[in-house]
């Protein structure tokens, strides 16, 4: 008896190989809990009559999108996102070659559905969120929020600022004038010879190559004015100047926004052009509650976070917030009750009946006045109080510069205290603990396992379609990781 399968034979006829068979034959080897097979599922669950809509019946027969999205889905899912890479996989890989029905799309196509279709990838998100919910597995009650920086497809050194980019256009009008003048010495010198010189298709790609960074060039001088911003990349004149992947060099790049369950589901995700995330906590709330349907009861994010805007939001929406602020640590250390620090606001003790502040010292500030601005980055609302014996007090130069001293309140000072003793009992320390486990692994797996540390296309709207195309990606292995069957989706 033999201990090894027996050698193939490679010259021997195949009968009855076609593209059928070869499925037939895929569809068997491939197992019937893996993951292409769940995407394949899933894909021909969604309506995909508004890109049918774009395609023409003149000319030849298209490749149908929901083939296109599987091969994109299953590709963003596993890491592979390149055009040219997945065009290559369509050939080679059993998995895209199932998706594929064993069509080979150039790269090219794959390339310009994916550009053509992004508000439809969007829809597509949700609609995969909503499956989720059918299944019954979207706990929406309970979300975690955080970012990360991702880089933009575009070069640092293509960042300019406003007078750059005019010398940069002096010098481009001087090269296309020095193009302009040889083209036509050569078509001179042609029409003595009467031969056709390749120089001057050379000189046409140049010319045109110029023309059209001029053109750019003039685009981003545009944006730099209309947005008032001191620098503006020409590749991509929305992406905005970072630190990203812990690094302090500054690159062209974005700042990805998720929202995420308890059992790890993203249900949204935002790309953004603010390098922080102060802005960035009520979106998130509000596109969890649009794309499921359902109220967030409680959010928790880090300490980028944290301000008076959002503990007010949190509280008007009736949210149990676990979100510190960017001193939390320092009072939690109990840095604040040392010597040094002694004449911190924070040791001054606050009187509600006589609505004044009692310093460390046991004299009394008293209310002052009330001080209300508003400007594009930050917005001011605070009480102000005035000691009344500070210049006899000996302790008066360790407390203030000033002769005397003067605390500034924000009125929603008590929503900080709130949220800080909820984040300093045990539930609150259980809650924002959890949160390094649930959220902050999906951008790892983005980055590290998957290789996202940059994305492919340019522009805001198209990458927000590339985020959701990865948070697509993590969120069918998420259904398959849950439990869920490629045969519970098609019984759906």
């Amino acid at each position: 008896m033999s201990k090894f399968k027996p050698f193939r034979e490679f010259g021997s006829p195949l009968v009855g190989l076609n593209p059928e068979a070869f499925l037939d034959y895929i569809n068997k080897e491939i197992s019937d809990g893996h993951l292409c097979k769940l995407v394949k599922e899933i894909v021909f669950l969604l309506d995909t009559e508004a890109i049918e809509l774009k395609y023409s019946l003149s000319g030849q027969n298209s490749y149908h999108p929901k083939l296109l999205l599987s091969i994109l889905f299953y590709g963003y899912a596993t890491g592979v996102r390149s055009s040219r890479k997945l065009a290559e996989k369509c050939e080679k890989d059993f998995h895209f070659i199932y998706l594929m029905q064993c069509y080979t799309p150039d790269f090219r196509t794959i390339s310009d559905f994916r550009k053509d279709n992004i508000s439809e990838i969007k829809r597509y998100f949700v609609e995969i969120l909503r499956i989720f919910d059918k299944l019954g597995y979207v706990e929406v009650g309970k979300i975690y929020v955080d970012g990360t920086k991702v880089r933009a497809n575009a070069s640092t050194k293509r960042t300019k600022t406003g007078l750059q980019l005019d010398n940069w256009v002096s010098l481009l009008e001087g090269e296309i004038e020095k193009i302009l003048q040889e083209a036509e010495n050569i078509d001179a010198r042609e029409d003595e010879s009467c031969r056709r010189s390749d120089d001057d298709d050379q000189l046409k790609r140049k010319l045109l190559r110029d023309e059209n960074l001029k053109e750019k060039i003039e685009e981003a001088k545009k944006k730099l004015k209309e947005e008032d911003k001191k620098k503006i990349n020409v590749s991509d004149v929305n992406a905005n100047h970072m630190k990203c992947g812990g690094s302090k060099d500054i690159h062209p790049s974005y700042n990805c926004q998720a929202a995420v369950t308890e059992d790890g589901v993203i249900t949204a995700s935002e790309a953004v052009t603010e390098p922080n995330d102060q802005n960035q906590l009520q979106p998130m709330i509000e596109q969890t509650e649009s794309n499921t349907g359902r109220k967030v009861d409680e959010a928790t994010a880090d300490a980028g976070y944290g301000n008076y805007e959002n503990y007010e939001y949190l509280e008007e929406k009736e949210i149990d917030g676990y979100v510190p602020d960017l001193n939390f640590q320092k009072y939690k250390s109990g840095k604040y009750e040392k010597e040094e620090n002694r004449y911190h606001y924070s040791n001054f003790k606050y009187d509600a009946e006589t609505d004044r502040y009692i310093c460390p010292e046991g004299e009394v500030l008293k209310y002052w006045k009330t001080r209300k601005n508003k400007t594009r980055y930050r917005q001011w609302n605070h009480k102000v109080y005035k000691g009344t014996a500070c210049e006899s007090c000996s302790k008066r130069s360790l407390c203030t510069k000033s002769k005397v001293r003067e605390l500034l309140i924000d009125i929603r000072e008590p929503l900080l205290q709130v949220m800080r003793e909820r984040l300093t009992s045990d539930k609150g320390k259980e809650k924002y603990f959890m949160r390094q486990y649930i959220i902050e692994p999906i951008f790892g797996h983005f980055k590290h396992n998957l290789g996202y540390r940059n994305f492919l296309l340019r522009g805001l709207e198209k990458i927000n379609g590339e985020l959701k195309l990865m948070c697509i990606g993590w969120n069918l292995k998420k259904m398959l990781k849950l439990g869920y069957t490629p045969k519970m989706i098609r019984n759906l």
